[in-house]
């Protein structure tokens, strides 16, 4: 009995803290990997970048500290989560992040950080879910645009790009939530010979477009930053994370 009752303060606990346990989670197609801790008023849900798995983003949670509540989530696929096979789309992304908060008892709305491709996922999932996002920070994120043009070459075979663009490009406007695009240093791109001065120049429109989503939504290029903008100018970042969050508490 004392066992049985200890095993039910404990989940009680943990649904207190926004996240029912951590994973893994039953989801129809498979499991999901959703790693929380830390304690505040709102999750933090975390995305990482094509190929990523939760792990990235160890540091930048390290820094925001105990006292804000981050979740980091594994694509279907990557790290601690199965299900379905590549080509992933943001599609089928969304859709299981929705699943997977569900399952883990996460409160919404939630804040979204996310990294280069989860761009792509997060302007959908904002789109299909406006009421469950109070605010959004993106560090460099895919613009569809990008994708429709570099599919083979820069997404397949893990994701199909270009059949994601023509889903995000469904969502043509967001709520008047928070936003911040930090985008990489056109100056480092040209010194690591990235890529060419045209499609610099596309990225930049692309991620100017994706702000203009949401009325108050902003685009800053950050000094010194390569892709990994949260890696490369992590204190940067962490003050666009603890910025939006302060305006959703």
């Amino acid at each position: 009995m004392k066992r049985a009752w200890l095993v039910g303060a404990l989940a009680a606990a943990l649904m207190l803290s926004g996240c029912a346990a951590n994973s893994p989670f039953d989801l129809a197609d498979g499991q999901a990997s959703l790693d929380c801790e830390g304690d505040g008023a709102t999750t933090v849900v975390l995305l990482a970048g094509m190929g990523d798995d939760a792990s990235t983003w160890r540091p930048l949670r390290d820094a925001l500290g105990p006292n804000v509540r981050t979740c980091a989530w594994d694509y279907p696929g990557v790290g601690g989560s199965t299900g379905s096979a590549a080509p992933m789309t943001a599609g089928v992304a969304a859709a299981s992040l929705d699943a997977t908060l569900t399952a883990a008892g996460v409160d919404r709305p939630v804040m979204l950080v996310g990294h280069s491709i989860a761009g792509l996922t997060v302007r959908l999932f904002v789109g299909q879910h406006p009421d469950d996002v109070a605010g959004v920070v993106l560090f460099d994120p895919t613009v569809s645009s990008f994708a429709h043009r570099y599919d083979l070459k820069s997404f397949q075979p893990s994701w199909d790009g270009a059949g994601s663009a023509h889903e995000v490009d469904e969502i043509t406007v967001w709520p008047d939530i928070p936003f911040e695009i930090l985008r990489h240093d056109s100056a480092v791109y040209a010194e690591q010979g990235m890529w060419d001065a045209q499609v610099e120049v596309a990225w930049i429109v692309g991620q100017a477009d994706f702000a203009s989503l949401a009325p108050s939504g902003v685009v800053t290029e950050v000094p010194g930053a390569g892709h990994y903008v949260h890696r490369d100018q992590q204190q940067t970042a962490v003050d666009a994370v603890l910025r939006v969050l302060g305006q959703i508490e």
